[in-house]
């Protein structure tokens, strides 16, 4: 037997354990393969695809992440599948093989799988590649569908990429084995496990650095934001880490105190076996948990945001049609009349119109990161002017007295305070300069936000007064707007009011606005569905494989606990209570850490995600448990199979 045929023999021996690997790797060549397809397709290249190049960029960093993913993965696979062969290994060495034919043995099997593996992914996404580019064709919804064409350089790019990959990776991992002395190999499995050791005060660390990561989060803002994810990942990371390697450890040796319990049906040896094998987890469940985490923030954000759009569409565009009129005596911009003739002639129900004039003025405001005072125009309004339009988008009133004013910030998400209450400010407006009282300011929008009425200074109604009363119409500015039912089908009528317009920096529409960011945003989800995807396989295949890589010591614990006297009934129970914990002790912390990133994204987006957030996860965890229900059956049929 020569040593090609011994490896081919090797793979097929181990196809169990081999199965979920290849499987991973697969997808991961398949998915890339496809996204190259689109990033090298000649319409996408010469720019003949509307928005393509868009995608195409947000392909590229797709394939970024599946490099580096995959890269982690396969070291992880490969440390897998030697560690549980080491007395093989051991024993062909004793039988002569030197330590040249051992590493070439090891390079054949792992060269072999990842050919394979690559060559039936790269058709696989050849094979779907149509079904992509169709879909992405109806996403973008272009006249005419992507053509199916022979890209080379997908093919060029993905079977050179992974190749070299899987070539370098293996020769990294030939390293450690090939160094190893026979009698090391051949007594890997028989060293003792000793009882873990615990340190109170790394127990500490975990619970203040997952304390502090959480508060970070719960408490993000969109000005803090950009300063407080760094540290925000690092704390979790640690706090993660040392939850598993520390925290866990404490739980499983308080509750293997309690005699009562541990006692009890075959929970002595499910717990003995937890304890012992729990440091071998930690490193399992710290990455599949921050797998988890990743996973399903990711997918929630995207599904979330896609899901919010409307609702962020009508709070930052707060008319369907809106524009400003700088000169307030004309209608220099579009005619009210013929916005409102073509938008009946369409069929679109007008809900109701805002028409007010105020005063562009300016003043001083801190710069947001340097907080240097910078002059900012704003138009202001009168008090009922500002409350009329409030009521009909159902916002609280304001209420002000004497020379008190009220600023008036459009964009909810940014939580920045520009004036604060009770602070002394200037107004000026043509040649006359008033000074005001502030009583706060509000982040919210009640017209379209354009030029000079980007942002608004609301003062009381005599006020107002007083200070327009030797103002022109001429040297006010005027702002329109119309609320429309069923606004989000108003595409076509929207593009016509545009076309209609003399100045169209001056008007703002809805509806391509909210349709454009939601082709972008559901492409996102698109591509970002396919990647999560593979992370989940990826997770699952990880801990598919910590299951088979000691089912031989499985197998020989079971043997001996059945001719003790327990039943196949309660070698299940084992099994599966061992099984349940690597899938879902992980999972669960995975959840948590994704559910306070749900209440940031929350707090950043000014909604409710309850619901959004809930449906991610339960999605989540019914692949969860149809992938644990799956794996569960094959580990115990391989196990219990061998009980004579």
């Amino acid at each position: 037997m020569n040593i090609r045929l011994l490896a081919k023999r090797n793979i097929q021996g181990n196809a169990q354990r081999y199965l979920a690997y290849f499987f991973s790797i697969v997808l991961s060549v398949s998915i890339f393969f496809i996204y190259a397809s689109f990033i090298f397709h000649p319409d996408v290249v010469h720019a003949d695809i509307p928005g393509g190049k868009l995608i195409s960029r947000g392909l590229i960093a797709a394939e970024i992440v599946i490099i580096i993913f995959s890269v982690f993965f396969i070291a992880y696979s490969n440390a897998a599948f030697i560690q549980p062969r080491k007395k093989e290994f051991g024993l062909l060495t004793l039988l002569g093989m030197s330590k040249s034919q051992l590493r070439k043995l090891i390079y054949l099997e792992q060269t072999m799988v990842s050919l394979i593996s690559i060559l039936i992914g790269v058709g696989l996404g050849f094979l779907f590649s149509k079904l992509f580019l169709m879909a992405i064709s109806w996403l973008l919804a272009v006249e005419q569908p992507i053509s199916f064409v022979f890209v080379p350089e997908a093919f060029i790019y993905t079977i050179v990429g992974f190749v070299l990959l899987f070539q370098l990776l293996s020769l990294f991992s030939l390293f450690h084995i090939g160094n190893a002395e026979v009698v090391d190999l051949l007594k890997d499995k028989q060293k003792p496990k000793k009882t873990p050791f615990v340190s109170k005060w790394l127990v500490a660390l975990s619970a203040v650095c997952l304390s502090i990561s959480y508060y970070l989060a719960c408490t993000l803002s969109l000005n803090n934001s950009y300063i407080r994810v760094l540290p925000i990942v690092f704390f979790v990371l640690i706090g993660t880490y040392f939850l598993f390697s520390q925290s866990i450890v404490a739980l499983c040796s308080r509750l293997y105190r309690k005699k009562k319990s541990l006692y009890g049906g075959t929970n002595l040896i499910t717990q003995t076996n937890l304890i012992f094998n729990i440091k071998d987890y930690s490193r399992l469940f710290f990455l599949t948990s921050i797998i988890t985490a990743v996973i399903l923030t990711a997918a929630g954000t995207l599904f979330m945001f896609s899901a919010d759009l409307k609702k962020q569409g009508m709070d930052n565009i707060p008319q369907a049609i809106g524009w400003i009129e700088n000169d307030a005596s004309i209608y220099s911009v579009i005619e009210p009349s013929a916005v409102e003739n073509t938008l009946k002639e369409d069929g679109f129900k007008i809900l109701y119109e805002v028409n007010m004039t105020g005063v562009p003025i300016t003043h001083m405001l801190p710069h947001m990161r340097t907080g240097e005072p910078n002059e900012i125009r704003s138009l202001l309004i009168s008090e009922s002017d500002y409350n009329n339009a409030a009521a009909l988008r159902k916002i609280e009133p304001a209420k002000l007295s004497g020379k008190e004013a009220l600023y008036i910030f459009p964009y909810g998400g940014l939580d920045y305070q520009f004036v604060h209450k009770g602070e002394q400010k200037e107004l000026h407006f043509g040649n006359g300069t008033i000074q005001v009282t502030m009583a706060g300011q509000r982040n919210q929008s009640i017209v379209a936000p354009i030029k000079a009425a980007t942002t608004l200074m609301v003062v009381d109604d005599q006020l107002y007064h007083e200070i327009t009363a030797d103002v022109p119409l001429k040297e006010m500015a005027r702002v329109r707007g119309y609320e429309v039912k069923d606004w989000e089908e108003s595409m076509e009528t929207s593009s016509e009011i545009v076309q209609m317009s003399n100045n169209h920096n001056q008007l703002q529409t809805r509806a391509p606005i909210y349709q454009e960011m939601k082709q972008g945003s559901i492409l996102i989800l698109f591509i970002g569905l396919f990647v999560s995807l593979l992370f989940f396989i990826v997770q699952g295949s990880m801990m598919y494989l910590r299951i088979f890589t000691n089912l031989e010591d499985k197998k020989i614990q079971i043997h001996a606990l059945h001719r003790l006297g327990l039943t196949k009934k309660e070698i299940r129970q084992i099994l599966s209570a061992e099984i349940r914990i690597l899938f879902f002790a992980p999972f669960l912390i995975g959840v948590i850490h994704a559910m306070v990133a749900y209440v940031a994204l929350s707090n950043l987006l000014e909604s409710n995600l309850f619901v959004y957030s809930s449906m991610v996860i339960a999605t989540y965890f019914l692949f969860q448990l149809l992938y644990y229900q799956v794996t569960k059956k094959i580990y115990e049929r391989a196990v219990i199979n061998t009980i004579k």
